[in-house]
C-alpha cells in the first residue's frame, strides 16, 4: 500500500483541499460509512450503498467496497467549493448533514472512529467518492464541500 503522503500527492496534483486526513480500516459486508460526529447511528443503518454507488442518509454516507472483507485506506478531504475530479472508479455523489464539523469512517462492527476530518463549518455538505485498486488493496478518495446555498449553523450566544 502507498504511504499516505504518496497517496495524497497523487490525488491533489493541481489544487489543494482546505483540510485532509488519512485513515485505514478493516471493512466487512462490502461497505463502510462516512459518519458526521454527533449524527444518529440509525442514519448508518439507512445509508446502505446502492450496488456500486454511494448512498447518503442524514449524517451518514454508505460506501461500497469491492471485496466483502478487506483492509482499505482512505483520504478524506474538504474543499471550499466543488473539488476537481478524483482518480479511479467514480462511486457517486450524495449529501451529508454535519452538525459538529467532524467526519470519521466507521465499519459494520461499530469501530471506534479513527482520525477525524475537521470541516470549516457545520451544515449540509456534498460528498463525492472514487475507488482505485493498487497492489491488491482498495483506496478511497472521499471529497467533501459545502452544499450550494448551505449556510453554517448560527452559534447560540450565552
Amino acid at each position: 500500500m502507498e504511504s499516505p503522503c504518496t497517496f495524497g500527492e497523487d490525488l491533489f496534483p493541481d489544487r489543494q483541499p482546505w483540510n485532509v486526513t488519512f485513515d485505514e480500516l478493516t471493512v466487512s459486508y462490502s461497505q463502510f460509512w462516512v459518519l458526521a460526529e454527533g449524527g444518529a447511528r440509525c442514519d448508518v443503518e439507512s445509508a446502505t450503498p446502492r450496488g456500486d454507488s454511494v448512498y447518503g442518509h442524514g449524517a451518514a454516507v454508505g460506501v461500497p467496497t469491492q471485496a466483502s472483507r478487506a483492509n482499505i485506506s482512505a483520504v478524506l478531504s474538504v474543499w471550499d467549493d466543488a473539488p476537481p475530479d478524483g482518480i479511479g472508479v467514480y462511486l457517486g455523489k450524495c449529501r451529508i448533514e454535519v452538525a459538529e464539523r467532524e467526519l470519521t469512517l466507521v465499519n459494520v462492527e461499530g469501530r471506534e472512529p479513527g482520525p477525524a476530518l475537521v470541516l470549516p463549518d457545520s451544515g449540509s455538505h456534498e460528498v463525492k467518492v472514487w475507488r482505485r485498486s493498487a497492489d491488491g488493496s482498495e483506496q478511497y478518495d472521499i471529497r467533501v464541500w459545502p452544499s450550494a446555498g448551505s449556510a453554517p449553523e448560527p452559534v447560540a450566544s450565552s
